[in-house]
């Protein structure tokens, strides 16, 4: 089998048309007519996934963040993506990356993290969802569902740190409020907190919620979770390991070992 194959193979599950336009996923490096029997999943390419991928003996490696997302102007051992790009062509490693094509995919990133949540009734916002505080459009990443039984914001808390093993998460409203309806954002999603609060959602879940946000939630009465980015997003690891498993048992398939950035 040959890198081309897998590559067709992902694009079958996030097809790079609903990619938005200021992102860069898809094979971002490497000969795509190698063979390939070894690939390695992780949310991102960093000196300690690139290590695990190397004594892994990777042909390929499938990431979430794209490694390469603005154009690089020089690629050199001091700057930290020099180095790690550096490293993948010495070590003979592809690079493929499943981003926000994967985010909005049928079956993707926003699905599966409503799935973990055991969330009922799951559907993406509709259009007219989808729009700021003043009617301008906002894009559609995310996903509404049902929790069933409701529970108080405290507990849905609880459930989520424990559900996603979050080390740390911060919560905005009111720890009563009952929840019965749940948007959620995987990744940072802050900027799209309008969609949640026009589809009716009791909370919002997502990650990387800065100061002013949580306050326009606040303003708004909007409950929102902030779980964490690799929390929310790291799940594309065992989905792949597990479509390798069942789909494309002849190649060796591993995922990182990794946590969150923070203690």
């Amino acid at each position: 089998m040959k890198i081309s194959d897998i590559i067709r193979e992902m694009e079958k599950i996030a097809p790079l048309s609903l990619a938005e336009k200021w992102d860069n996923p898809g094979f971002l490096l490497g000969d795509a007519e190698r063979n390939v029997n070894k690939v390695f999943i992780c949310l991102e390419i960093n000196s300690e996934t690139l290590k695990q991928a190397q004594e892994f003996g990777a042909n390929l490696i499938i990431t979430h963040h794209p490694l390469i997302f603005k154009p690089l102007s020089k690629i050199t051992e001091a700057d930290p993506t020099g180095r790690l790009v550096i490293s993948l062509i010495q070590s003979n490693i592809a690079v493929y990356s499943m981003h926000t094509n994967f985010d909005k995919a049928d079956g993707g990133m926003n699905d599966l993290l409503a799935k973990t949540l055991g969330l009922e009734n799951v559907r993406a916002y509709t259009e007219e969802e989808c729009k700021d505080a003043f009617g301008n459009p906002l894009e559609n990443i995310g996903r509404v569902g049902k929790l069933e039984p409701p529970m108080s914001l405290e507990d849905f808390t609880d459930f989520v740190k424990a559900t996603l093993d979050c080390r740390n998460i911060k919560v905005v409203g009111c720890p009563n409020d009952e929840i019965h309806t749940v948007a959620l954002c995987s990744g940072s999603g802050g900027d799209l907190m309008e969609c949640a609060l026009h589809a009716g959602a009791d909370v919002y879940l997502t990650a990387d919620i800065s100061h002013h946000e949580a306050q326009t939630a606040s303003e708004i009465g909007l409950n929102v979770i902030d779980a964490g980015h690799f929390e929310t997003e790291n799940i594309i690891c065992d989905f792949l390991e597990e479509y390798f498993e069942d789909n494309l048992p002849e190649i060796q398939v591993r995922k990182a070992k990794v946590t969150s950035y923070f203690n």
